[in-house]
């Protein structure tokens, strides 16, 4: 008969096929899908770059041309000309030309194309590039309009030019005189540059209004009447993004708001492009998916025929012996195998059973198998009556001894094997055979079933517990070691062998509470299961509050109550580490509530739980908690406490610089930033050394020195300014500070050499 080899052979290329496929399939969408999002993350991220470098160019020019027009409006040659009438006077022609070279000086070509015009308002005249001449009714009319603007200094737009309107002086209600200076916008769309494939920029004024950007035909047209910006919700966020439909195709929109003057930078970039290059990822992922998909069929096929040689040659091999003449072959491979394999095991069962060696390795087998496995009562009497065990004892009890900690000892981790051998030693010299089976080594458990003729199941309790001591006590001498040892429930019957091995393991695990070279019964740790259990909530909030917080001292007293608390309970082994997982799950989940990503504080989230399943006594728990959890976590937060410190104290300081003038209160501060007035507080001095109010005290002070050398504003002006009840109180304020009144400190300015 012909062999059909191709059974199992077919099975093993399918299976190894399939799974080879099923992940390329998984990996190939997963690739699209994040390569598609990642195209558009990049698009939308370069064209806030792009943005962002726009608008750092275009209120770069406009923070020097401000900074031109104060340099000029303070010089004394124009507050003296806006004192006066020039025409008809006496010198006003050298006062013109003056005017006109300091105008020549201020230009550079860093400000480009820029032209100014110095606006007398109560002599109506004007001093440009074409010179001095004499406003009309109706040039008097617009300049009326900017005087009425509150702002002592602002931005005027339109399709052409770019103004900047500053009152002279300053700070003073009936300005004098107007400064105006204009750009074209070409100099403006110059720093934009042409548009791109990443989109178009757009720059919008206070009235949303397009006045500038790479796209022409947009010029001069209110935002929100095109067809892209009827749709446009620009919140009060530094920047944003969302879409639109122009008049061809769908679009997507990123702006950016200007802190500096409010206007808009837009970024308008063509969803259907960005679409287009997702599709080609697609295909592209598509193709790499069919090439590895050939490949793992291939490699699928050469290696499930290498794979089965083994298995044909044996299969030959059993086929072909005396045995299997005559046998049905219609079979599959491992049938036919399993068949055969099955009938030399009874064959070896029933050697084994024939043979009755009084080896130590069969002897430790049956001990092995005994704890082990569920064996028949009748077996396992035949069994010791073979090996030469007692079998008239009264009472049994499992006893396990296990190695409580290596630390502090000679011994390495690689020792643990051969201490077990010396202490599996030990535990045979100082216990007589007949009152014990043979000692064996199970896992990193020394194991041994001890019995007794007692009629009195208490006096054997207390046989075993000095039995117990004993064997410490020879261990300390001779290994230097500490080792706890458990003892399962005395039984008669030879049946509870294996549930009293369980249980001795299980007293083990409560030297938890009791500590090291601890002597265990199971009967006297293990706690009633109806007993009620108090979970520790208070102390648990408090630790979780203390963590948020960043207060180490506090987290380590609490963590301490913590364990005392649990421990104090009558818990059952299970419900103590169950109360130990639930503090470690609420605070990796107290880690994610700061906003903390847990992989940047562990290695490995879920490795903790393993670690703390490992560990075997109430103060191992609590220094592996306070070393592998609470310290990494605190010290993340007091280097994220320290960046928020600094953060907030920056924010209180723009406040303060952009809100100097107005009844400006620490606890206007803190409702702004939603965070208590104490608190603030307590970050403001730590980060600045001084209090709220003595900071903003002196910052009032800085500014009221400036308008007095910078300003004519009178001194009453600058108090109710600076919001002081009374310029009495602002003069002793001043002079208790500079050493001199508000009056005499200008006129020192003014008078000292220049």
């Amino acid at each position: 008969m012909k062999l059909r080899p191709w059974t199992f052979l077919t099975k093993l290329i399918w299976f190894t096929l399939l799974l080879g496929t099923f992940p390329v399939m998984v990996l190939g969408v997963f690739s699209y899908y994040r390569a598609s999002d990642a195209v558009q993350t990049k698009v939308y991220e370069s064209n806030q770059q792009m943005l962002q470098q726009s608008e750092s160019q275009i209120e770069q020019l406009l923070r020097l041309i401000d900074y031109s027009a104060i340099q000029y409006m303070n010089q004394p040659a124009v507050i003296n000309a806006l004192r006066g009438e020039l025409k008809g006077t006496d010198g006003y022609v050298q006062s013109v030309q003056n005017l006109l070279a300091l105008m020549i000086k201020l230009q550079s070509n860093e400000l480009g194309t820029m032209s100014m015009e110095l606006i007398s308002l109560d002599y109506q005249w004007s001093i440009g590039a074409t010179g001095l001449s004499t406003l009309d009714a109706q040039a008097m009319e617009r300049y009326a309009e900017w005087v009425k603007n509150p702002s002592t200094s602002f931005w005027s737009t339109s399709s052409t030019s770019i103004q900047l309107i500053k009152k002279i002086p300053a700070y003073s209600a009936n300005p004098t005189g107007l400064l105006i200076m204009t750009i074209p916008i070409y100099e403006v769309n110059k720093l934009i540059g042409k548009a791109t494939a990443m989109g178009n920029v757009l720059v919008l004024d206070q009235n949303q209004v397009v006045f500038a950007g790479n796209e022409g035909g947009l010029l001069g047209k209110p935002f929100r009447e095109l067809s892209i910006g009827r749709s446009a919700s620009f919140s009060e966020a530094e920047m944003g993004f969302y879409t639109a439909h122009s008049e061809r195709e769908r679009v997507g929109i990123s702006y950016r708001r200007s802190v500096y003057n409010g206007w808009i930078y837009l970024s308008v970039v063509s969803i259907d492009e960005l679409s287009k290059e997702s599709q080609a990822i697609g295909w592209f992922t598509v193709y790499i998916c069919i090439g590895i998909l050939v490949i793992a069929l291939l490699f699928a096929y050469l290696g499930s025929r290498k794979m089965y040689k083994p298995i044909r040659r044996l299969y030959e091999v059993v086929l072909n012996s005396p045995e299997t003449v005559g046998t049905d072959r219609g079979r599959d491979e491992f049938e036919f195998l399993n068949e055969r394999f099955s009938g030399l095991l009874q064959r070896e069962s029933r050697l084994l059973q024939e043979a009755q060696g009084q080896s130590r390795q069969m002897g430790e087998y049956f001990v092995f198998k005994l704890f082990q496995s569920d064996m028949a009562k009748q077996e396992i009497q035949e069994k010791l009556a073979i090996f030469g065990y007692p079998t008239t004892w009264s009472h049994m009890c499992v006893m396990t001894i296990q190695i409580d900690t290596l630390m502090g000892t000679r011994f390495e981790e690689q020792d643990r094997d051969l201490l077990l051998f010396a202490i599996h030693n030990i535990v045979a010299e100082l216990i007589a055979m007949e009152q014990r089976l043979l000692p064996v080594v199970m896992g990193d458990s020394q194991v041994t079933l001890l019995g007794g003729t007692e009629t009195d199941a208490q006096r054997f309790k207390t046989l075993l517990d000095s039995t117990a001591h004993r064997i410490m006590q020879m261990i300390r001498q001779y290994l230097e070691l500490k080792v706890s040892i458990g003892f399962s429930r005395v039984f008669s019957d030879i049946k509870q062998i294996r549930p009293a091995y369980r249980e001795a393991l299980e007293a083990l695990k409560y030297r938890m509470k009791l500590g090291d070279e601890s002597i265990l019964f199971i009967e006297d740790v293990q706690p009633e299961q109806s007993v009620q259990l108090n979970y520790p909530d208070a102390i648990e909030r408090q630790l979780l509050d203390a963590l948020k917080l960043a207060d180490r001292e506090q987290a380590t007293r609490f963590l301490n109550q913590f364990i005392a608390a649990i421990s104090a309970d009558e818990r059952t082994h299970e419900d103590l580490f169950m109360s130990f997982v639930r503090l470690l799950m609420q605070i990796l989940q107290a880690v994610k509530g700061a906003g903390v990503a847990p992989h940047q504080v562990f290695a490995d989230e879920q490795s903790l739980f393993t670690q703390l399943f490992q560990l075997k006594t109430v103060k191992e728990v609590e220094q592996w908690f306070l070393n592998v959890v609470l310290s990494p976590f605190l010290q993340h937060l007091e280097h994220k406490q320290e960046q928020q410190y600094q953060s907030i104290s920056s924010q209180i300081i723009h406040m303060i610089e952009t809100g100097f003038d107005t009844d400006l209160t620490l606890e206007m501060c803190a409702r702004r930033m939603n965070y208590s007035p104490n608190y603030l507080t307590k970050v403001f001095r730590k980060e600045t050394g001084v209090n709220f109010s003595d900071y903003l005290s002196d910052y009032r002070m800085t500014m009221a020195k400036r308008w007095l050398v910078e300003t004519d504003m009178k001194v009453s002006e600058i108090a109710e300014k600076l919001k002081y009840t009374s310029p009495a109180n602002f003069i002793r304020s001043f002079r208790k500070l500079e050493g001199t009144t508000p009056g005499q400190y200008r006129e020192n300015y003014w008078n000292k050499p220049s």
